[in-house]
């Protein structure tokens, strides 16, 4: 019994410093200008979904994500279809999709069909912040 305790103590201290999501990360109260908390909530979505592959600066697996608006004639909508299933936009030949996987080894980026478009605005309004 006493090795269980510290044992539970420990469980119980690590579980609680987890990256875990809450609602906050998945809501916007404000969506007409960037404050710190929606940054904080975009760069969290970031961590949690997209930094294996990507940072906004520089290519690692995928491409960097600054300026992807730009990129995609700031059609969010394809931005947010791209993101949610890459291979499909390709099928469906549209040239930016085509592009990209061309430009990166004829490889499709992992779908993200669980990120709503509201978590998908969140990270790019994340990744085109400017860094103070």
């Amino acid at each position: 019994m006493r090795k269980v305790v510290p044992a539970l103590a420990i469980v119980i201290a690590l579980a609680s410093c987890g990256d875990t999501p809450t609602s906050e990360d998945f809501t916007s109260t404000d969506n007409s200008s960037t404050t710190p908390k929606t940054v904080s909530r975009g760069e969290n979505l970031f961590k949690q979904n997209c930094r294996v592959c990507h940072t906004p600066e520089k290519a690692l697996t995928g491409p960097a994500l600054k300026g992807v608006l730009a990129r995609w004639d700031n059609d969010t909508a394809r931005v947010r279809a791209f993101i949610k299933n890459s291979a499909k936009l390709i099928r469906e030949g549209d040239p930016r999709a085509v592009q990209v996987y061309n430009d990166w080894n004829k490889v499709s980026m992992t779908p993200m069909t669980h990120l709503s478009d509201e978590q998908i605005d969140l990270i790019i309004e994340y990744i085109e912040t400017p860094v103070n």
